[in-house]
């Protein structure tokens, strides 16, 4: 029931963004798109999670999990492919790709999830550092306008940033943040890798936006990125479709972009993952160097490396 009330609401969500921005206005847009810079904003995608992917092995391997890159690509990228197929935005695939590490040989199920979730919250923190940075820059270049709403961002982002390191009321929510924090080894090593992932990132949305006749500047746009990206993960509907476009319209909107154009904008990110997402399919009938079908058990002690 919950699953079918949260794909109810993900589609209630995308039809009044459409409703909002006009059907008529959608489509003109739609019709409009320059296929040159959507097929720009695919490879930067591409780029974008095989960056994500080995940002994702780098973590593990910091964990003491055996992950070779090759094999976490494919993991990454049939989890992709799982996005595809079932609703939930991004879960269904993180979720594959745990149970995927965890099968490997020396390595554990429950080691393989803790860190598909470090994972995500690296992306996530450092997604915000990056839209915290470009915003700072455009207001000091006057490329984004000061004022209330920008003020108010900057405090979300900056509550963002520091929210690792402060104290949780549930107990078992703190006790998963001493955890984390615990692993900043792992995530500092990374953390390169968490950079190049949202640059190319908002580069894909910058194009998406190009394609759909957008003239704003990517720094405008990396500083939009946030809110946009992290609705877009909310397990709503199907694919991220619908909160993502809301998001899209109200940040992009507040930087004089059109409610049709920034709704064009998002689907056309959206749509670039979907096709990832089905050209990945193939994937499931291949293993990738390192990888292994032996069943693993979830008590299983990771292998510790120097």
């Amino acid at each position: 029931m919950k699953l079918a009330a949260r794909i109810a609401l993900g589609i209630a969500l995308l039809a009044a963004v459409v409703w909002y921005v006009e059907p008529r206005s959608l489509a003109r847009s739609l019709a409009a798109i320059d296929a040159r810079w959507f097929a720009a904003a695919v490879a930067a995608s591409v780029i974008s999670n095989v960056f994500s992917a080995a940002r994702w092995a780098a973590i593990a391997r910091g964990l003491g999990l055996i992950a070779p890159l090759g094999a976490a690509v494919a993991m990454y990228f049939r989890g992709m492919t799982m996005n595809v197929l079932l609703p939930g935005a991004t879960v269904s695939g993180d979720l594959l790709r745990g149970y995927q590490l965890g099968r490997l040989p020396g390595n554990a199920l429950v080691a393989g999830g803790v860190s598909v979730l470090l994972d995500r919250l690296s992306g996530l923190w450092v997604l915000c550092g990056c839209s915290f940075v470009a915003l700072l820059g455009a207001l000091a270049a006057g490329v984004v306008p000061a004022g209330k709403e920008s003020a108010l961002y900057i405090a979300g982002l900056a509550v963002a940033l520091v929210a690792p390191w402060l104290p949780l009321p549930s107990a078992r929510a703190e006790k998963a943040r001493r955890e984390a924090l615990a692993s900043t080894g792992a995530l500092t090593r990374s953390l390169w890798l968490s950079v190049l992932v949202q640059v190319f990132s908002a580069m894909a949305l910058w194009f998406c936006a190009r394609a759909a006749g957008v003239e704003i500047g990517y720094a405008a746009m990396l500083a939009a990125a946030a809110p946009i990206f992290i609705m877009g993960a909310v397990p709503l509907g199907w694919g991220g479709f619908g909160a993502r476009e809301a998001a899209a319209v109200v940040v992009l909107g507040a930087l004089g972009v059109a409610p049709e154009q920034a709704t064009a904008t998002g689907l056309l990110y959206g749509v670039s993952a979907v096709l990832q997402g089905i050209a990945a399919a193939p994937l499931f009938l291949v293993r990738a160097a390192g990888e292994d079908d032996r069943p693993r058990s979830s008590g299983a002690s990771p292998s510790r490396r120097s």
